[in-house]
């Protein structure tokens, strides 16, 4: 089954669970990235480059998206959101 089950909202994941997510598809990601601009320069030297600047980078900038955005209201309904207590 893909997608999350049915009984669990967006909000009930950890932040290594996100975090792993974010590691796991900036590999995929800077491998295609490093591939491309080796293909295009034929240099090693710039695909390694490549790697070494945007792995990290972008890695925290897509954490940063995630803990953003599971901050945001805004498209969840209202089954998935968890009650509050006043």
């Amino acid at each position: 089954m893909l997608g999350p089950r049915d009984d669990m909202a967006m909000g009930m994941y950890t932040r290594e669970r996100v975090l792993a997510k974010t590691f796991a598809w900036r590999i995929i990601a800077t491998l295609t990235g490093a591939a491309v601009a080796g293909l295009l320069t034929g240099e090693i030297e710039t695909a390694g480059w490549f790697i070494v600047i945007e792995f990290p980078l972008k890695m925290g900038f897509y954490y940063v998206h995630e803990r953003v955005w599971e901050a945001v209201d805004w498209g969840v309904s209202e089954t998935a959101m968890p009650a509050t207590h006043e």
